[in-house]
């Protein structure tokens, strides 16, 4: 490979490249006088016409915008604008109606939830909860207990673990488990003084992970089994409750077990809780400030790469920059972790004193991902229209977040692209490491995101060749446009 390399450095033009880095922050400045000292040979005219006395000198002479004189430059002026605000509605209009569609008409995709619910109780109180389950939104699956252990292949003991499990690794968001003996439990507290008060919650258990979505279980999740809840109680008060009693001896009730038998409320189970709000850093605006620092070692790197490069042959020069990348991104992953550590995140829940390394390596290998994709992308852009490096930005910034910060259940079918979006997978391994979440999903995650450093390794070889093709380009207009000013400047 480093062979093929040398023989052929003016074909694939790396020497170009690294000229055109060097000046990519003035080259749309310079462009343009360039266009304009070539297109309005009248306006430079009418300025040689305007010497000094004393030698001939040539002097730049200051006009109204509404001379004459600057028409063809009026008419350029316009053009541009109007091009430039067309530019800005598509991309406003596009792109961010990727986040906006993401949050838009949540209610159609409720049913996309998917809610266990397990009756394992077999006498009467339950009895209206399959009628109000399924007048309310959700993606229900409700068996009975002999069903869910026929479909899961379990016995009759194993049924409240099997339920937290189906939970903890995402095949439901959440569960209600009506264990058995609930109606029991109920009639004997009102017939036995001796009985203990009946504690719904004992017997009506909500399990969740709370941890799975910090921002939106609670917001936009969990309503749906709170929605329930409300129905059932309000159908036990009003109906359940006072039959029972009419047909109920309540001499010899106890007054703590009747008052105790008019209050029924869901139990819940938090399987891996968030309360730390200092997790939000790194689970959300975090990884949008991951993007920007790969986007700033481009732009604070460039002149080195500038200097560098030149003096080396073709392979080396991908070398150096694969070195250099991955170093400044390893020591910028640093950076980043250390950010959470100042402020006392735990990094312990799943891999103990590990955690702190799990999480710099995983950032690192994130950077890698997200910065590989803009190095490609903004040195095509920075050859071509380095106006437009802001549009870029936008686009990959918003095209991640918008799958990756909302529940992808709750979103068209479209947002679906996420799965292999370096940011969502970057959440996805954040919440595992901060939350101790399921753990299943972490080799598609690692997967994806080494996936993305190799495509975009392979993709940096052509897109050097054809951004030093167009800076020799360039290079051999600027040429050109240099010697027609200089002569002109001669016969003047």
């Amino acid at each position: 490979m480093s062979s093929s390399f040398a023989t052929e450095p003016e074909s694939l033009g790396f020497k170009e490249v690294a000229a055109g880095e060097q000046q990519s922050l003035n080259q749309f400045e310079q462009r343009c006088l360039d266009q304009a000292q070539s297109e309005h040979d009248s306006a430079r005219t009418s300025l040689s016409e305007v010497a000094s006395n004393d030698g001939g000198s040539l002097q730049r002479m200051a006009t109204s915008f509404f001379s004459p004189r600057l028409q063809a430059q009026r008419k350029h002026v316009w053009f541009q604008f109007l091009f430039n605000i067309f530019a800005l509605a598509a991309l406003t209009i596009s792109v961010f109606s990727l986040y906006w569609g993401a949050l838009y008409n949540r209610n159609s995709h409720l049913g996309k939830v998917r809610i266990l619910a397990v009756i394992q109780d077999d006498g009467s109180l339950p009895g209206a909860l399959p009628a109000i389950i399924d007048a309310n939104p959700g993606g229900w699956h409700v068996y009975t207990s002999e069903q869910f252990q026929s479909k899961y292949h379990i016995n009759e003991t194993q049924v409240d673990s099997k339920i937290e499990h189906l939970v903890h690794t995402q095949k439901f968001w959440m569960s209600l488990n009506v264990k058995p003996n609930a109606t029991n439990a109920l009639h004997e507290s009102l017939q036995n003084p001796s009985a203990d008060p009946f504690v719904a919650s004992n017997y009506f258990e909500a399990i969740y992970e709370s941890g799975r979505d910090p921002t939106n279980f609670r917001s936009s999740i969990l309503p749906l089994l709170q929605e329930v809840e409300l129905s059932f109680q309000k159908n036990y008060t009003s109906s359940y409750l006072p039959e029972l009693l009419s047909h109920t001896n309540l001499s010899n009730a106890s007054p703590a077990n009747l008052a105790a038998a008019g209050n029924l409320e869901f139990g819940s189970k938090d399987m891996r809780p968030f309360s730390n709000y200092v997790l939000l850093g790194p689970l959300q605006v975090g990884l949008i400030f991951c993007v920007l620092l790969t986007f700033f070692q481009l732009a604070m790197f460039g002149p080195l790469h500038g200097m560098v490069s030149p003096k080396l042959k073709p392979a080396h020069i991908l070398i150096y920059r694969y070195c250099i990348s991955m170093t400044a991104y390893f020591f910028l992953s640093l950076f980043f972790c250390t950010v959470s550590a100042i402020f006392q995140v735990d990094f312990t829940p799943t891999f103990g004193r590990a955690g702190f390394m799990v999480y710099w390596m995983s950032t690192w290998l994130i950077m890698a991902a997200v910065g590989g994709a803009n190095e490609n992308v903004l040195s095509l852009i920075i050859a071509w229209a380095p106006q437009y490096m802001g549009f870029w930005l936008v686009f990959w910034i918003v095209s991640n977040i918008s799958p990756s910060f909302f529940p992808l259940a709750l979103m068209n079918n479209f947002y679906r692209y996420g799965y292999m979006m370096p940011i969502h997978n970057a959440m996805d391994i954040y919440k595992v490491i901060f939350l101790n979440t399921y753990k299943g999903t972490l080799g598609r995650n690692y997967g994806i995101l080494c996936a993305w450093v190799v495509i975009n390794s392979i993709l940096f070889v052509p897109v050097l060749k054809l951004v030093g093709n167009r800076m020799k380009q360039n290079a051999q207009r600027a040429a050109a446009a240099a010697a027609t000013t200089a002569a002109a400047a001669e016969k003047a």
